[in-house]
């Protein structure tokens, strides 16, 4: 019992004495810095450990890596040399040197394109597209991605059956020079045959109308692309994969795919937001992306706010290219109390809404509005009969909080007593924001908003068709719509308008964004007050990227007044 013992005793102090410490390998390299020092190292592979039979490994096999490494980026008469030092008891650093000597040249580069693509426009001059030329340094990465952009614009454009004859590299490594060359035979190019859709809630003969090419058309791989996100921007699929079935092709006519999963008959959106201008609010929406086969969709809006309150009912029919085109019948309800006016809106419109292929939008629209308003304590009721048109355009990238983009829109209206109305008006309105980003962190935004009326009856001009100035969105340091021509104290509104603001953000995060600004305009009677009743507010801000949109907080002071204050303006919202 007493041996157990002692063997156990023995067997524990064993365990508990400490692991040995495990040696370090430090692998350096020398004689060439930067991409070929890089190459080096992914070749080499470090040992994983400094025992010496690893070390000997290493050092065997690292001159030829190293070497194939090199000549990958085209140093075909480099020289290794790998040298061990220990540079402690458990440490130990391999040194592989290089003298990488003269680099390989592209002395010929022959590209030659046989087949029907030789004739394709989009393949004229394709060596000076490519990314390797004569005088290169001979990169094997390089030589791969050249022929890859053949073989990917062919079958891009419908070359399906394409190969290459030849394609190859010939490196006389001593006379430094190398030959290249890449003959690709495209063989014919395939067409469009008939798209097949499966079954969905929507007509096969709806369908058909969303097919943006023919039966015949060259085949193109960007006309695919598009037309599969042009389903999904059509607002009835949530998910779709166009693509060529090429294994039901006959001769050179593919069929085209397509795969579709119908979102839900009924959905329902509810969201919540705070503005300065308007207070708290609440949304809340429901619709049904189809009605019936034939597209048919129909949507109600509602939004709850402190100031203002508000439904909207809009029921779309697409018309012959129904992905552009459409009719649309819009009804509206909305109250708002905003500085001593109060307004009760009811709204009726028929549009023609057409999107053209530049990405601008034209809307032709009819509206019938009657607005009942209160303004120091008169009342009055307006009938109008409002013919329109506007024009608009966004682009953008970056999601909710763009950092690249521009929005443009101009609306032209006009109403008339020879068309029922109770007052003669003509009135424009233009806006354009730019958002730019430079340097990745330094974001430039600027706004410009101006608009003109004219009207033989202001008084009963409609407080929303009349112009004001001043809130989140306007000349900040000033409360929502605070800025305008006055009536015994109460801001009526005015014919015209004019605003401007510039605003810097510095990206200190990448979800937090400090930010400085700079607004001036107002809403006039008269053209000649633009410069002098304009209005300028200035202050920090600073700018959070949430998940639902940015969230803007800004502390803006009014400029040049006797009595200059601070307003604190907070919105949440899509940034452009």
């Amino acid at each position: 019992m007493r041996g157990v013992a002692v063997l156990g005793l023995w067997l524990a102090l064993l365990l508990a004495a400490p692991a040995p410490a495990r040696a370090e390998v430090e692998v350096a390299v020398t004689g060439v810095e930067g991409e070929l020092a890089e190459q080096v190292r992914s070749y080499v592979d470090a040992p994983s450990a400094a025992d010496p039979a690893a070390v000997a490994a290493f050092r065997r096999r690292a001159p030829e890596r190293a070497k194939r490494g090199l000549q990958a980026v085209g140093y075909y008469q480099a020289e290794i040399e790998v040298r061990r030092e220990r540079l402690g008891e458990d440490s130990v650093r391999l040194t592989v040197a290089v003298a990488p000597g003269e680099p390989v040249t592209i002395d010929e580069l022959e590209v030659l394109i046989t087949g029907e693509a030789s004739r394709d426009p989009a393949f004229l001059a394709i060596e000076q597209r490519l990314p390797i030329a004569e005088g290169q340094v001979l990169h094997h990465g390089v030589y791969t991605s050249a022929w890859r952009t053949i073989q990917d614009l062919a079958l891009d454009r419908g070359y399906f059956d394409g190969t290459f004859v030849t394609r190859q590299v010939v490196v006389a490594p001593e006379a430094g020079r190398a030959e290249v060359t890449l003959h690709y035979h495209s063989g014919p190019r395939y067409h469009f045959g008939e798209v097949r859709f499966p079954d969905s809630p929507l007509a096969d003969a709806f369908l058909q109308r969303l097919v943006p090419f023919e039966p015949g058309d060259p085949y193109s791989a960007r006309e695919v692309a598009a037309f599969n996100q042009d389903l999904l921007d059509s607002g009835y699929f949530e998910d779709v994969q166009v693509r060529p079935d090429r294994a039901q092709a006959e001769g050179s006519v593919v069929p085209v795919a397509v795969d579709l999963t119908a979102r839900a008959r009924h959905e329902v959106t509810t969201g919540v937001g705070f503005a300065t201008d308007l207070g708290p609010r609440v949304r809340l929406g429901w619709k049904r992306p189809w009605v019936n086969r034939w597209g048919h969709s129909l949507a109600i809006d509602a939004e709850i706010a402190q100031k203002q309150q508000n439904v909207v009912g809009t029921y779309k029919v697409p018309l012959r290219d129904p992905l552009r085109t459409s009719l649309q019948y819009r009804f509206g309800l909305q109250a708002q109390d905003v500085a001593d006016i109060e307004t009760e809106q009811a709204t009726a419109s028929v549009q023609h809404r057409h999107r053209f292929g530049n990405g601008w939008q034209q809307v032709l629209s009819l509206r019938a509005e009657r607005e009942r308003y209160w303004i120091d304590g008169v009342r009055r009721t307006t009938w109008l009969y409002l013919p329109s048109v506007t024009w608009s355009r966004g682009q953008s990238r970056g999601g909710l909080d763009p950092s690249w983009g521009n929005r443009q829109e101009l609306t032209l209206e006009a109403a008339d007593p020879a068309l029922g109305s109770d007052i003669e008006l003509r009135r424009i309105h233009a806006a354009t924001r730019w958002v730019r980003t430079l340097g990745g962190r330094h974001r430039f935004t600027a706004r410009a908003e101006v608009g003109a009326l004219e009207t033989d009856a202001f008084d009963d001009l409609p407080p929303s068709l009349r112009f004001y100035a001043g809130g989140d969105q306007s000349v900040r340091g000033y409360a929502y719509q605070s800025l305008g021509p006055e009536v015994d104290g109460t801001v009526i509104g005015g014919r015209y308008l004019a605003v401007a603001s510039v605003t810097y953000g510095y990206q200190l995060t990448p979800d937090w964004r400090p930010a400085v600004f700079v607004d001036r305009g107002n809403a006039y009677q008269e053209l000649d007050e633009l410069s002098a009743k304009a209005k300028t507010g200035a202050g920090v801000g600073i700018r959070w990227s949430s998940p639902v949109g940015p969230v803007r907080l800004d502390l803006a002071s009014t400029v040049g007044e006797a009595d200059e204050s601070w307003r604190i303006h907070f919105s949440l919202g899509a940034g452009l």
